[in-house]
């Protein structure tokens, strides 16, 4: 690999990352407004599906699939549908800040996964760069300074939750045969069967998908399919294609400053010591497993 090709992972990998922490900025607003998670998840992959398959057509591109790329696109929509659906329902139980950095466990996961399938080996810097991350992830929580009660315990478990399936979305990827196909046509037919996905379960657990109520949401929700959805993931694959999973995973450091600085800076969420605390161990993990892996 050239150092021209990993430069351009590297900035695809961090363009992707900050894109994607601008998920609260654009899907607050709609939920205060009072649409649900599963019917904001399928606008949202719904747009971004529109605009791809627009690129797509304008510039030539065949949208045929075999029936095993079939297979293993469905596969990766389930990861990413899920894991949209536990990271969206953790706002309800966190500062959306706090909540997409918690997100940030899937660098992590993503290291214990190749340590495990890839047999790569376990060593000190690695592990302690797991129990620092596990004590900010603890920290930005609030569970060390507050204690347990139902709000944070669940909004943890769901956006952990979130982090390990897009950890397993980041492993996988590199390692099936749809790596080879266009970033543009993969994202497509991964964001058209995540919205089917995701058009079934809102379907089953309320009976219909909400209708848009005005400009505004649907503004917000265009907003929501461009930057953190077609922009983040088209990159997130481009970067896959040119550095490894771990260095990939790593560089989101830039996702939960920016989701951060939002709940900040826009929605007047709290800067608390325990949070900032949290902010920078997590970061310090990370800069560890960079280190160990550069």
């Amino acid at each position: 690999m050239t150092d021209k090709s990993r430069l351009k992972g590297y900035v695809e990998a961090i363009i992707s990352s900050a894109t994607f922490g601008t998920i609260p900025l654009f899907s607050i607003p709609v939920l205060a407004a009072g649409m649900q998670i599963s019917s904001l998840l399928v606008y949202r992959f719904g747009f971004a599906c529109l605009m791809m398959m627009a690129v797509l057509i304008y510039n030539g591109k065949s949208l045929r699939i075999t029936f095993g790329e079939g297979l293993r696109l469905t596969f990766m929509s389930l990861l990413y549908a899920v894991s949209a659906i536990c990271l969206i329902n953790g706002y309800h139980y966190l500062p959306s800040g706090v909540a997409t950095t918690l997100l940030f466990s899937y660098p992590v996961f993503t290291v214990i996964l190749e340590i495990i399938f890839s047999h790569h080996r376990l060593t000190f810097p690695v592990a302690f760069s797991i129990a620092l991350a596990v004590a900010g992830v603890a920290m930005l929580s609030g569970i060390i300074v507050n204690g347990f009660d139902v709000n944070s315990s669940i909004g943890l478990l769901l956006e952990l939750s979130s982090g390990l399936l897009y950890a397993i979305y980041m492993v996988a990827y590199p390692n099936m045969k749809i790596k080879r196909m266009g970033s543009l046509k993969t994202n497509f037919f991964m964001f058209f069967m995540a919205m089917i996905i995701l058009a079934l379960y809102s379907f089953f657990t309320m009976g219909h998908i909400q209708p848009i109520g005005d400009v505004h949401v649907f503004f917000y929700l265009l907003l929501l399919g461009c930057i953190p959805t077609t922009i983040s993931n088209v990159t997130l694959v481009m970067a896959m294609k040119h550095i490894d999973s771990t260095s990939v995973a790593t560089l989101g450091a830039f996702e939960p400053l920016t989701a951060m600085l939002i709940g900040i800076l826009v929605f007047g969420e709290p800067m608390t010591w325990y949070v900032v605390a949290g902010f920078m161990m997590i970061v310090a993990a990370v800069y560890i497993l960079i280190k160990h892996h550069a």
